[in-house]
């Protein structure tokens, strides 16, 4: 099937968006710091916010940290000009009026860091100084390297290794993304001591760039015999990041929509382990609803 170039464009930037998001969820304190950010995440909060014109927006990911002011993290593919940071700006006054928080804006860039030090430098103010992180001056490229050589001298890789399995693809120009999914697969291949949970979101992540990067169906189904895509990029961004069910922020409703996201998880057999960590509740609450719900089941 051929893609125009502006259908192309929206296709990559689903690719880059899904997987920023899914990923932020799924290892928060640590994806912080493996963009060289140290605070720690107290709860994620609803993204939704309406406008002065009532149209309703939607923030990449927003968290309260444990400083008390609230991070607002964008995943920009498109250019990175003056509209993108007036975007940014315009969502961190409106979630600041609503919440009285002072609201940080920080924008992981996977285009062309060149010529972009300019527009940035105009867009900030001493209200607002957004935070860019520049993909590809991270070296994805060469920890990819240091991976391969741990799994040679069998070495387990770690939890920022992990990530770069994810991302190590997207930060590679397009002619190299095929031989670089390949050593991704390579080394997953190697390794089976990585927590279920975050194993099944680097298969189907991993799977969800096969089968977009990938133009031989033979090659894809090679790759795909070594990830396990248990549930499609969709289903997974649908459990990962609960868009309906994380809570609005500070209202009343706060602790009804922290149950009722619990319960959801739980429906979806959920690990306790795992409800803990996205909803900020104890496990004995979390178990106290289970029970609730599910006696004799």
């Amino acid at each position: 099937m051929q893609i125009n170039a502006k259908g192309l464009i929206k296709l990559i930037d689903k690719i880059y968006d899904k997987t920023s998001k899914i990923s932020f969820s799924t290892y928060g304190d640590d994806f912080l710091r493996y963009f060289g950010e140290y605070a720690e995440i107290i709860h994620e909060l609803g993204t939704e916010i309406e406008t002065l014109k009532g149209r309703n927006k939607r923030l990449d990911k927003l968290v309260l940290v444990d400083d008390g002011t609230l991070q607002n993290w964008e995943f920009e593919f498109k250019d990175l000009d003056e509209d993108t940071l007036k975007k940014s700006w315009g969502y961190n006054n409106l979630k600041s009026a609503e919440t009285g928080k002072i609201v940080d804006s920080f924008i992981v860039y996977f285009g062309n860091p060149d010529n972009c030090d300019e527009t940035v430098d105009i867009g900030r103010s001493i209200h607002f100084a957004p935070i860019i992180k520049y993909f590809q001056k991270m070296g994805l490229p060469e920890k990819l390297k240091n991976i391969e050589e741990k799994v040679r001298n069998n070495e387990k890789v770690d939890i920022f290794d992990e990530l770069t399995l994810i991302f190590v693809t997207l930060s590679a120009h397009d002619k190299d993304k095929q031989e670089t999914l390949n050593r991704v697969c390579d080394v997953l291949k190697e390794v089976d001591y990585i927590d279920n949970f975050r194993r099944k979101v680097i298969d189907s992540l991993i799977a969800f760039q096969i089968e977009n990067f990938i133009d031989s169906q033979k090659e894809r189904d090679r790759l795909n015999r070594v990830v396990d895509m248990q549930m499609s990029v969709e289903e997974l961004f649908k459990q990962v990041f609960l868009e309906d069910e994380y809570d609005k922020g500070f209202d009343e409703g706060y602790d009804e929509g922290k149950n009722e996201m619990i319960l959801n998880l739980l429906k979806k057999s959920a690990s306790i382990d795992f409800i803990e960590d996205v909803s900020g509740c104890s496990r004995g609450h979390i178990l106290k609803i289970r029970n609730q719900n599910f006696a004799g089941k």
